[in-house]
């Protein structure tokens, strides 16, 4: 009897070592896992992909940086005055904006300043749609560049870890702004 005690104390040790091996292992296994997610989302331009860098001045010549918003969402907006379809969609970027302050998220518009025929034209169209955001300048095309803004206006969502999440090639509509991930509860 004292021979089937030992041999199961002994198994049962051998089991809990076992286990607790196991354990202290799968935190570097779970370690591992979250590295080799992260080393997978690359930065770019598309959903899924960690959002570029931008750095810009605003209008009035404050510098500003897309890193000033991690930790929250944002949604950039890509636009020019010459636009049609940014001037439809302008009464809707200005509710937007407001709606996106009211969530403590923010909003980024970014002038496609380069394809302006003049700069002096951006604050009275802004004020022409009582919009109060104060917009990058876009002045080389780089950002245009970099983000592959073929058509304007283009608007990115980005979460608070600097995630595309959603990307609307084309003006938005209120359906389609409610509609954008930020705005679902």
């Amino acid at each position: 009897m004292k021979k089937s005690q030992a041999l199961y104390r002994s198994v049962l040790i051998i089991i809990l070592c076992g286990v607790g091996f196991m354990y202290s292992q799968s935190e570097s296994v779970y370690q591992q896992v979250e590295e080799a997610v992260a080393n997978s989302i690359s930065k770019g331009v598309q959903v899924g992909q960690e959002a570029l860098p931008i750095q810009l001045e605003t209008l009035k010549g404050e510098q500003v940086s897309l890193d000033d918003y991690l930790g929250q969402p944002v949604v950039v907006n890509f636009f020019a005055t010459w636009c049609h379809p940014c001037q439809e969609e302008m009464p809707i970027i200005v509710e937007m904006e407001k709606r996106l302050k009211e969530k403590g998220a923010a909003f980024v518009a970014v002038n496609m300043t380069s394809q302006e025929s003049s700069k002096d034209e951006i604050a009275p169209f802004l004020q022409h749609y009582r919009a109060t955001f104060d917009p990058l300048l876009d002045k080389d095309g780089e950002i245009m560049k970099k983000y592959q803004i073929i058509g304007i206006p283009t608007t990115l969502v980005i979460d608070e870890n600097g995630i595309i999440v959603q990307r609307i090639n084309g003006g938005l509509t209120f359906e389609l702004m409610e509609d954008l991930v930020i705005f679902r509860e």
